[in-house]
C-alpha cells in the first residue's frame, strides 16, 4: 500500500496524520467484514480540486483522456475511489474531512470498500467499461448501462454499510 499528500497545506497535518495511522487497520476491518481482499491500493490525500486531478491523472495512462470536467461533481465529497492501470486508488478530501476524525474513518472504510469491490471477479471490466463510456470512447448500451447503475448502487449501499465500524476503527488506532 503506498500512501501521499497531494497539494495539501499544513492546516490539513492532522487529516493527513489520521489517514496515515488509520489506513492500516481500516483495510484490515474491511477485507474481515466483506470477506475479501482490498488489493493493490495507493491512498492519497487531497484537496476538493487536487482529489479529481488525481482521477484524471490516474485514468490517463489507461483512457488516453485528462477530461477532469467529467469528474468534478461534488466538491465536498469526502472521498473517491477509482482503478488505476496497477490496482486502485483511494482519495481523501482534506477539506471536506478537516477536524471530522469520524469523517476520515467512515471515509477510509467507505472507500477502502470499493477497493475491495474493484478486486471482485468481473468488476474491473465493468468498471473500465464505465469509465470509457463517460469519456465518450465507447458508449454503452442502454441495458448496459441500467445494468452498472444497478451494480453502483449495491455497491454503494455496501459501502455506506461499512461505514458503521467507524468505532471499531478509532478503538483499533487509538
Amino acid at each position: 500500500m503506498r500512501f501521499l499528500a497531494h497539494r495539501v497545506d499544513r492546516q490539513y497535518a492532522a487529516t493527513i496524520e489520521r489517514v496515515d495511522a488509520a489506513v492500516e487497520a481500516a483495510t484490515r476491518i474491511v477485507e474481515g467484514k466483506a470477506r475479501g481482499c482490498v488489493g493493490p491500493v495507493e491512498v492519497a490525500v487531497s484537496t476538493s480540486t487536487g482529489m479529481w486531478e488525481l482521477v484524471v491523472e490516474a485514468h490517463r495512462p489507461m483512457f488516453g483522456r485528462q477530461d477532469a470536467e467529467v469528474w468534478q461533481r461534488d466538491r465536498n465529497a469526502f472521498g473517491t475511489t477509482t482503478i488505476t492501470r496497477s490496482g486502485v486508488l483511494v482519495v481523501v478530501n482534506a477539506q471536506a474531512c478537516k477536524g471530522k476524525a469520524v469523517e476520515i474513518d467512515k471515509t477510509l472504510l467507505h472507500e477502502l470498500t470499493h477497493a475491495l469491490q474493484f478486486n471482485r471477479r468481473g468488476a474491473r471490466d465493468l468498471i473500465e467499461r464505465s469509465i470509457a463510456n463517460n469519456y465518450g470512447i465507447t458508449p454503452m448500451s442502454e441495458r448496459e448501462a441500467r445494468a452498472a447503475n444497478r451494480q453502483v448502487d449495491k455497491d454503494e449501499r455496501e459501502a455506506a454499510r461499512m461505514e458503521r465500524h467507524h468505532r471499531l476503527l478509532a478503538q483499533s488506532i487509538a
